[in-house]
């Protein structure tokens, strides 16, 4: 909530000085954009810690209980193994970009921000949501042997 906060006061500020002062501070733009990437991502671990996530159970509810946790248990396996996927990617790419401290020249010299920190937060994020699918994980298995033997 407080990151979604900061962001509405950061687009206030951006939009009052473009409109009111006459100057767009393109500061503002790439620190928006930054806190919404550390929302969306980091939020999406969180969501799925708290069990929030969306999900389309047409097919889902129509199927037996027992095919329901087959495919809870393939649902979070595709999660986990995309996830490592994601990290044996994404890690040396944001290793890469800070070891040269990589920044964004899109605007020149007048402002170059530093970017490389911003792609740790994306392994990070993934990091967080595939060890968020092992208890998942087991928790599903559990329920499948307390089913099996029950």
């Amino acid at each position: 909530m407080y990151s979604t906060l900061l962001i509405t006061f950061v687009v206030v500020y951006e939009v009052a000085t473009r409109y009111f002062l006459n100057m767009a501070d393109s500061r503002a733009i790439f620190v928006s954009v930054w806190l919404y990437g550390i929302l969306f991502t980091l939020g999406g671990a969180y969501t799925l810690h708290e069990g929030g996530h969306v999900s389309v159970d047409i097919v889902y509810r129509k199927v037996p209980e027992r095919v329901r946790k087959v495919l809870d248990i393939i649902d979070i396996g595709v999660v986990m193994v995309s996830g490592i996927i994601l990290i044996l990617v994404g890690a040396p790419i944001a290793w890469r970009s800070f070891m040269i401290r990589e920044v964004d020249s899109s605007l020149g010299i007048v402002f170059a921000p530093p970017i490389w920190w911003f792609k740790w937060v994306a392994v990070i994020s993934v990091v967080l949501i595939t060890l968020q699918t092992i208890p998942m994980l087991l928790e599903k298995i559990k329920q499948w042997e307390v089913n099996q033997h029950g």
